[in-house]
């Protein structure tokens, strides 16, 4: 009789389509069908493209950038959440004692129960599938969380290398100025020179030499960010070998429309706000078959001492949804995914904004770097070689020190506006690579060269 009508129970649950089978499938614990995800991208760093010096400070922030093992961490944590979503509910055992005291069997009938909840609608494996989308997102933010780092890392390695232009460019000012001053003196112990030009040497040549110490001030900083970019390791970056000619590598040739695609389809960001709506799909609907109840069979195997029988009493139960369909977690997951839906759209918009903007900055700086290599730096020092030789000769009154002096902070301010500018365009290349979430900083897919 009592199998029977634990037919008749489960039977009653089928119209609703919360059992179409005996949930026997979800208890495994196995992850559920893999979805696309992708690998942690910073396991190493090595031979990606970038300048030698550069891939060994990668190198080094895999190693000890928190931040990165951080990242690891979350992901383990969202694949932690995924294994539990889909536990199936333990069994619940315990003694059993039931009329006790009766008069014509006081020792009542003993036994034990064993209870179990099934889930039904499958509850499970779409806790599961959410739970796997978590874990994708985790993954993808890994990713994004190793560019940003590798992003702080180049640029703190050009800002270095940057200020260390500009720190030799200023010695050879000094040095000329130097030179300039010295000039002067033989030529007023001579009788040849005239004092105010003399005071001007010293002057120029002073000022000079206060830049020099204020550019090494800015070099011993670029340093101390470059090493926190790397997560401040154990390690001294003295023989780390870099120099200026490192500036003049030939920058990448984006293409716009190419960099746009890019960014859709290749950005770690975008793919994690994707993973994020996928999750909020499935958890809608894990909210929506919650209306389904779970179904609870208890056995409970006694002994019937009078009739000296052993017997086996079967309890199944289930919750009627009449009052509670669980709306309020369906609206709030409805709400959920769109917000899910929209912060995704919000964050393309925000990225294409910040490449615009990366890319209309390297525009300016390349071209103002090719403009000073081309033809200002160029005219500058042949203007200050040809008002330099006719001041030496004395040939003509208009060309005195004054001139020279004007000459040379042409061809001085010329020197750092160019050491100012490649420092800007490399840079924006740093920035662009950076959002478009590039392992090489010379190449990639928004380069033309390598289409």
């Amino acid at each position: 009789m009592s199998w029977r009508w634990l037919a008749i129970g489960l039977l009653g649950l089928l119209p609703a389509g919360c059992i179409p089978a005996l949930p026997l499938r979800d208890l495994s614990i196995e992850e559920p069908v893999p979805v696309a995800k992708p690998k942690l991208g910073f396991e190493s760093a090595a031979d990606n493209g970038d300048l030698a010096a550069l891939n060994e400070l990668l190198d080094i922030a895999v190693k000890y950038h928190p931040d990165l093992t951080a990242a690891r961490a979350r992901v383990e944590v969202a694949r932690g959440r995924m294994i539990q979503a889909g536990l199936y509910p333990n069994p619940s055992i315990g003694p059993n004692f039931s009329q006790l005291g009766d008069m014509a069997n006081r020792t009542g009938e003993m036994g034990a129960r064993f209870t179990q909840t099934f889930p039904t609608g499958g509850k499970l494996r779409l806790a599961k599938e959410a739970g796997a989308r978590g874990v994708e997102a985790a993954d993808f933010q890994a990713i994004t969380k190793w560019h940003e780092v590798l992003t702080r890392v180049r640029y703190a390695y050009f800002e270095l290398l940057t200020a260390q232009r500009e720190q030799e460019t200023l010695k050879d000012i000094v040095k000329v100025s130097d030179e300039a001053f010295e000039v002067f003196k033989k030529k007023e112990k001579l009788g040849a020179g005239i004092r105010p030009d003399l005071l001007r040497a010293k002057v120029e040549l002073e000022q000079n030499q206060v830049k020099l110490k204020i550019s090494q001030r800015r070099v011993d900083a670029a340093a101390e960010n470059l090493l926190t970019a790397l997560g401040r390791p154990p390690i001294a970056l003295d023989h780390l070998k870099t120099t200026r000619k490192e500036l003049d590598e030939t920058p990448p040739d984006y293409d716009w429309p190419t960099m746009l695609e890019c960014l859709r389809e290749a950005s770690a960001e975008l793919h994690e706000a994707r993973a994020l709506v996928a999750q909020q799909e499935k958890l809608l609907a894990r909210a929506k078959v919650e209306v389904c109840p779970n179904i609870t069979i208890a056995a409970i195997p006694f002994y019937e001492s009078f009739a000296r029988e052993t017997r086996v009493e079967l309890i199944v139960q289930a919750p009627i949804p009449l009052f509670d369909r669980n709306q309020g977690n369906i609206h709030a997951a409805q709400a959920d995914l769109t917000r899910s839906i929209a912060f995704q759209r919000q964050l393309e918009l925000q990225l294409t904004e910040r490449l615009t903007n990366a890319f209309q900055r390297y525009q300016s700086a390349r071209h103002q770097t090719e403009a000073y290599e081309r033809t200002i730096v160029k005219e500058a020092k042949e203007s200050l070689k040809l008002v330099k030789a006719i001041y030496d000769l004395g040939g003509d009154a208009k060309y005195d020190y004054s001139s020279v002096l004007l000459a040379q902070q042409i061809l001085f301010q010329a020197q750092l506006a160019q050491t100012q500018a490649l420092g800007e365009m490399w840079r924006s290349v740093v920035e662009i690579a950076g959002i478009l979430q590039q392992d090489h900083l010379l190449s990639g897919c928004a380069v033309k060269e390598q289409r």
